[in-house]
């Protein structure tokens, strides 16, 4: 990580989010002041007024937008749960009117009427759904319920609210910085998109694994009688000693130094696609770490693994406690992507201080024309040592350094055997 500014004024003069980040860190390592209240809360109310700019953060944007409009977030509340109100409708609708359920019904009317309500839930028409459904009529009692509850459905009631919301102008324009922000959940888009990151992290773990492989047979040249293997997905045995809410229990690759039927780890590496996505994993490593800590040292524990199993001593797992915050010299991230110059405030950091209540109200009386002072946002700056939700925001540059000091290329692990040969 790039170093931070060295006082408040070079802070300052190098823009909204160097600022930020040296306030917060100041902050994190108690030494907070009036002065650097005042840096924080300007550099906040700038970084807003730099995100209001049209195209400049549509995701934030779309956020003060759904704060400000009550039928924005009538829609969104509504849209969060959409695909589930499908699911429930469509169910109702297969219980009734099923094709394969239609066949052996002898009146021709009603099998017309009740296959037409099975076409509109197909279509996905949830107001003439559910006048359809009103209009089945049947001597038989059963399935005039069953039309007239899809009717009634709470499920389609939210349906028919969320596709009249959509109309909206209010809702139009929310849905248009939406589309803004990245492909929509669900989509085509998404999937591709999903699909690609999912290729790029196959690939880096097979590049890993590579390297590891080779350090294997580097150590095996120089440890004769104590053979190594390399272990991929290697996942914590059921029964282990319970770990903290939120902790890795699976381990991407690791080299075993083999004791008869069991085991040492010698390295243990968690494979990004990214160096910047091991920032927001970094805590669930410590966790998982302090977890295999736990472990008993006279035993042995067996984890599963794309290998099959391996077994690996107590006493091995134990060495595995992280120093403080940081991670044991045998445990890295190893990544083989380039990396820019990173950030000194993530995105997600930056996100989370822009999502605060008085963050928002800042924005909606900015978009307005209102005049708002910087000490408005003071709240925010508060919340930063005393509230859970903002902690990773707090550690944010810490965690980022600890992760990148922790970071390997896999060229360098070669190359340090290569040095040390």
């Amino acid at each position: 990580m790039p170093a931070l500014h060295g006082d408040a004024q070079a802070a300052r003069a190098a823009g909204a989010e160097c600022a930020l980040a040296f306030a917060m860190e100041a902050a994190r390592t108690g030494m907070a002041s009036p002065a650097l209240q005042d840096l924080f809360t300007d550099a906040l109310a700038n970084l807003i007024g730099q995100a209001l700019v049209t195209g400049a953060d549509p995701a934030f944007q779309a956020q003060v937008q759904r704060s400000a409009q009550p039928e924005v977030e009538a829609f969104a509340r509504l849209a969060a749960r959409a695909e589930a109100d499908r699911r429930m409708v469509r169910a109702a609708s297969d219980a009734l009117a099923h094709p394969g359920k239609l066949r052996t019904l002898d009146d021709v009317a009603l099998r017309g009427k009740l296959a037409r309500l099975h076409e509109l839930a197909s279509q996905e028409d949830w107001t003439a759904l559910a006048a359809a459904a009103v209009q089945v009529d049947t001597p038989d009692p059963g399935l005039r319920h069953a039309a007239h509850r899809i009717a009634s459905h709470p499920a389609l009631e939210r349906l028919r609210h969320l596709a009249a919301l959509r109309a909206l102008p209010t809702v139009q324009q929310y849905l248009a910085l939406c589309e803004q922000r990245g492909p929509r959940a669900g989509s085509d888009e998404a999937a591709a998109h999903g699909r690609a990151s999912a290729r790029a992290g196959d690939a880096a773990e097979d590049l890993v694994a590579q390297a590891l492989l080779e350090a294997a047979r580097w150590l095996d040249r120089h440890e004769s009688q104590r053979p190594h293997r390399v272990v991929r997905s290697l996942r914590t045995p059921a029964g282990f000693p319970a770990g903290a809410a939120k902790a890795k229990d699976e381990w991407d690759a690791a080299i075993v130094r083999t004791r008869g039927d069991t085991g040492d780890i010698v390295l243990l590496a968690e494979v990004k696609a990214s160096p910047a996505a091991a920032t927001p994993d970094f805590g669930r490593l410590l966790r998982g770490l302090q977890r295999l800590a736990q472990a008993d040292p006279q035993a042995r524990y067996t984890f599963a693994c794309a290998e099959g199993e391996v077994t690996l001593h107590g006493e091995s797992l134990q060495a595995l406690q992280p120093p403080g915050f940081a991670l044991p010299p045998h445990v890295i991230y190893c990544c083989a992507a380039n990396e820019a110059r990173p950030p000194v405030l993530s995105a997600a950091s930056r996100a989370v201080l822009l999502g605060e209540p008085a963050s928002l109200a800042f924005a909606r009386a900015h978009a307005a024309g209102a005049t708002r002072l910087h000490a408005d946002l003071q709240p925010v700056w508060h919340a930063l040592t005393a509230e859970p939700r903002l902690r990773s925001a707090l550690h944010q540059y810490d965690t980022a350094k600890a992760a990148r000091e922790a970071m390997l290329h896999p060229a360098d692990l070669l190359a340090a055997l290569t040095a040390a040969a």
